[in-house]
């Protein structure tokens, strides 16, 4: 997940693309398709005012499709909608609007209609006779003051009757003047939708009162609460500001890998240099009071001098408790075993190391095990092994395979044979309900079998969904525990090992089976702290240079010449250690798009987007179902969307992407190493030189190393390349995992 740093370079970069053409059109809502009150999204079919000018172009008839987020929705109302047209291979023609604005009616006709509405037992008749007694204004009297309602001539409306009508129209009040109190550059009526679908007509007191109340809302951060805030006068120093800094800087750390922070933490980057608050006002006596009251209320957690977000501290200790509990299963023999490895090895004319033998043996017989190893070490071999003993001798059983990536989860399924998906998919996530299908209280069928792959990547909640929802069933967990440690909280698999609860195989590098692979031998010699030779062999290469100018020049040279042996964008990939610089991920995504995908006179671009682009998704959008990492190409731009094929994936998907939604894209035909982790490649190109030193460390290396599946081109520096593998420091992410696997705490 993106820093709000990075958010806010992102966002300064994209302001400067072609404004999306925003027009405004006038309809009656005909009925709401679809409508999630939790976010306000709405798709409605529509019946376009003729005098609308605007739409003028786009209509074949008066009905249309329009989508967008409302606070409230109701057929037969009309509105001005403002957005832009999109045109969906999928969906057809819409107009996707930003903001809509509620237009009650001025004609006696239309006043009776919205009336007979409102509320229940208020027919046509009965409205048309509270018009006839308030006269033509009758909509703005009630709002005005509802008292006109005891109009001697209207006794046969009930109280009730009399306080939905009013209700009705000064919630369309509220709305507006919510709108106008807080809608600016950045903050939209989605977010206006959002606010007014929690709060009703509190919305403006609770807004004006304690705006950072809105970052219990999904989606809505402390920048857009602070935001608002600021906008309607909220003292920098105020209590409600502390209280949602300390809990949005807890959030942050978790995006550093920290599960929890301590308080002399929390007040280092809250008000020391370029802290949160600084030059707020607030001092350390005003955080520690905050820190309290977000105790009290349940928003964080203490424990002796750790500080927890509520959900980090419950996934961790729920990650400790189903480890624990999976470890106090009796030990399964199973007869004859060493036979059924020896016919596999027949089968298949190899012959398993004894640490290959042990984690068979191991994850078959024991409820949860540890497989680790690098490239070239049997992981999928053994794998494969475990899937088809376990059939021999289960053959009603379940079998789950899993990986945190859908490449990752494509390649354990190639090497088994057996289907494979990523742990969202195996779990059944459903971005309406928010939530998963299977979890703890509803845990997947069993008995059986889960073996879930690159483990590394999981952070502390990712493997909180998944392990409570493995409750009858044995669980083996391998991935490579020498690579980057995951993006989000936590050092999960490696915390799980340094327990020493977990009974944990790793792998040896076995030469002959990496198949004479330089790549698998370098990455294992990285990994025990070897400086590789550096001149070409096999699958790898090696380009000397001086410095990173040096080095983004020879990176182009190499992928001219791989496009042109006609490899296509999927195939190869640029790994840098860093976004900044000349030999860094932004300057070299910029000039091999311009080599690679140049722009052509008169095609339609979308923000910085062309098709034909290589693409990442940098950011989770389970509404949309794809997920970081997740790498596409550009099909199609239309106006104001676009679609990007992910079929390389392994779950073959086109989806489209609005405007609104570029902010979780990035280009990729370089990318940086962390982002890389679950890929794999056929080619790899890594600059390693001077420029890159604060982040060059072996962990960094050894993981760009292994991405690379038929040939390594590494572009580097020789000291550099030393310096990486010689820094093997790595850096500390508070958690208590290892302590809570063994009861310690």
């Amino acid at each position: 997940m993106a820093t709000s740093a990075t958010k806010a370079r992102r966002k300064k970069k994209t302001s400067n693309n072609p404004p999306v053409e925003q027009v405004t059109v006038r309809g009656v809502v005909n009925r709401h398709i679809f409508y999630n009150a939790e976010n306000g999204y709405v798709v409605l079919s529509l019946t376009i005012i003729n005098d609308t000018p605007s739409a003028e172009n786009y209509l074949d008839d008066n009905i249309i499709t329009a989508v967008g987020n409302m606070a409230t929705v109701r057929e037969g109302d009309e509105y001005n909608f403002t957005g832009h047209w999109t045109n969906s291979p999928k969906y057809g023609r819409q107009f996707k609007f930003s903001q809509s604005e509620l237009l009650l009616p001025s004609s006696s006709k239309g006043m009776a209609r919205y009336l007979s509405r409102v509320t229940f037992g208020v027919g046509l008749a009965k409205a048309e006779r509270i018009i006839e007694a308030l006269g033509d204004d009758a909509l703005e009297k009630i709002k005005q003051n509802p008292s006109v309602l005891d109009h001697p001539s209207l006794s046969f409306l009930t109280a009730q009757q009399k306080e939905d009508i009013a209700a009705d129209l000064a919630q369309n009040s509220v709305q507006a003047e919510l709108a106008g109190m807080i809608v600016r550059d950045g903050i939209g009526m989605g977010t206006v939708a959002k606010i007014m679908a929690e709060y009703g007509e509190n919305a403006v007191r609770i807004v004006k009162e304690n705006p950072y109340i809105l970052t219990s809302l999904y989606g809505m951060g402390f920048v857009t609460a602070d935001a608002i805030a600021q906008g309607v006068g909220i003292a920098p120093n105020s209590p409600f500001r502390v209280e949602a800094a300390i809990a949005y800087t807890l959030k942050e750390s978790g995006n550093e890998g920290h599960v929890y922070l301590k308080p002399s933490d929390i007040v280092a980057r809250l008000i020391h240099r370029k802290g949160l608050l600084e030059a707020s006002g607030v001092d350390i006596p005003m955080i520690a009071q905050a820190n309290k009251k977000n105790i009290d209320d349940g928003k964080c957690v203490r424990e002796g001098d750790a500080i927890y977000t509520k959900a980090l501290y419950y996934a961790e200790k729920n990650v400790a408790a189903a480890i624990r509990r999976l470890t106090e299963k009796e030990k399964c023999k199973i007869v004859g075993l060493d036979e059924m490895i020896s016919l596999l090895e027949q089968k298949y004319s190899i012959e398993y190391a004894p640490e290959q033998r042990k984690a068979i043996t191991a994850a078959l017989e024991h409820s949860i095990s540890v497989i680790t190893g690098g490239p070239g070490t049997g992981k999928s071999e053994i794998t494969r092994a475990i899937v088809e003993i376990y059939r021999q001798n289960n053959i009603k059983n379940e079998i789950y395979l899993c990986a945190p990536t859908g490449r990752a989860a494509k390649r354990l399924g190639e090497a088994t044979g057996h289907e494979g998906k990523t742990i969202h998919r195996l779990l059944g996530y459903h971005p309406e309900a928010g939530g998963f299908e299977y979890r703890e209280g509803n845990p997947l069928p069993g008995p059986g079998l889960l073996i879930a792959d690159e483990f590394s990547m999981a952070d502390i909640e990712l493997a909180d969904s998944l392990l409570s929802a493995a409750d009858n069933l044995q669980v083996i967990l391998v991935g490579d525990v020498d690579q980057l440690p995951s993006v989000g909280p936590g050092s999960v698999l490696r915390d799980i090992i340094a327990s020493g609860r977990v009974l944990t195989t790793r792998l040896m590098f076995n030469y002959r089976q990496a198949g004479g692979s330089k790549i698998a031998e370098f990455a294992n010699m990285v990994c025990q702290g070897g400086v590789p030779v550096l001149r070409n062999e096999g699958d790898f290469e090696f380009v000397m240079v001086e410095d990173g100018d040096q080095g983004a020049q020879a990176i182009l040279a190499l992928v001219n010449g791989i496009v042109s042996e006609g490899y296509g964008p999927l195939d190869w990939q640029v790994l840098a250690p860093m976004r900044r610089g000349t030999c860094g991920v932004t300057k070299l995504n910029e000039a091999l798009r311009e080599m690679v995908n140049p722009k052509r006179e008169g095609e339609p671009t979308l923000g910085w987007y062309r098709a034909g682009d290589k693409v990442m998704v940098i950011k989770n959008h389970y509404a949309l179902g794809v997920f970081n990492g997740d790498l596409g190409i550009v099909k199609e731009i239309g106006r104001g969307s676009m679609t990007v094929d992910f079929s390389s994936k392994g779950e073959s998907d086109t989806v489209i992407f609005s405007g609104e939604d570029l902010d979780i894209l990035t280009l990729a035909y370089a990318s940086t190493i962390h982002k890389s982790q679950g890929s794999e490649f056929p080619i790899v190109i890594m600059p390693l030189v001077q420029s890159h030193y604060v982040m060059l460390q072996r962990n960094l290396l050894y993981t760009g190393i292994t991405r690379a599946k038929k040939w390594l081109v590494l572009v580097a520096e020789e000291r550099s390349v030393k310096h990486a593998v010689k820094n093997d420091v790595i850096k500390t992410r508070f958690s208590m995992l290892v302590e809570r696997i063994r009861g310690e705490v």
